[in-house]
């Protein structure tokens, strides 16, 4: 299981930083897993490398993994620069999508806005299709309920931009239209979050990276990114569960 953590430093601090950059992340004093939820029972568990890719320079980091005592299971420390199971940086995939879905960009205009040496055109057109699916498929109708929570009167969007309605794939243009309305509402989750805590601070790049924590704050899975085309790929939407109601009410935001 992913845990979300904060880093405030760049990819290359956290690279290059010594010793082992786990350093930065105190150990989460309780178990992540819904099931287990057991006090200080987490110990280090070990390392793992991965890739973090900027597009045009690219970082092989350390990752710290941690062990539960009480249930058994692991849980990988990642610094929410990097989506899981992703090796591009977060703020790239989001540039990527902004580009796509808020600006309209064709994709020949879109990938002359990346580093020549980034993601190919079938790894930026997955990532379209993988945000699509996720926010619009599984994750827009319990962000829609979790933003009424905060703000009962605000107002849903309920138009979508031209460039989206040209879309000829029937289920790719619908996917496109509800993730477009996902971003609308996850910018005024943000701004209801943040009136509730103050010095919460994420920049205008960093929306996604909120995201996660807040979907990890609802013992959801901190994934934005699901590929429909995966078969461990969730099939029904997700649903915000009773118990943290009340955290979406008062705007707790874990690991924040």
């Amino acid at each position: 299981m992913v845990i979300v953590l904060h880093f405030a430093g760049s990819v290359k601090e956290y690279a290059d930083a010594v010793p082992f950059p786990g350093r930065f992340f105190p150990i989460p004093g309780r178990c992540p897993h819904p099931d287990c939820q057991a006090l200080g029972s987490l110990i280090g568990w070990g390392i793992y490398l991965r890739w973090a890719c900027l597009g045009d320079h690219e970082y092989r980091i350390q990752i710290q993994r941690l062990r539960c005592k009480a249930c058994g299971r692991t849980h990988s420390l990642l610094p929410d620069f990097l989506h899981p199971f992703r090796h591009y940086v977060l703020a790239l995939l989001q540039h990527v999508v902004s580009l796509y879905l808020l600006t309209g960009l064709s994709w020949e205009r879109l990938l002359r806005q990346l580093p020549e040496a980034g993601p190919a055109r079938s790894t930026v057109r997955e990532w379209l299709d993988s945000f699509a699916y996720g926010a619009g498929e599984l994750l827009l109708g319990m962000l829609t309920h979790s933003l009424l929570l905060l703000e009962p009167l605000a107002e849903l969007p309920d138009t979508v931009p031209e460039h989206l309605a040209r879309i000829t794939n029937p289920i790719r243009r619908r996917r496109l239209m509800r993730a477009y309305r996902f971003w609308l509402l996850a910018e005024r989750l943000y701004a209801q979050v943040k009136l509730r805590q103050p010095r919460l601070h994420f920049a205008e790049g960093q929306l996604f990276a909120f995201l996660l924590h807040w979907l990890q704050s609802q013992h959801l899975p901190p994934r934005l990114f699901w590929s429909p085309a995966l078969p461990h790929t969730p099939t029904t939407p997700f649903e915000v569960q009773p118990p943290v109601f009340d955290k979406i009410k008062q705007g707790h935001l874990a690991g924040s």
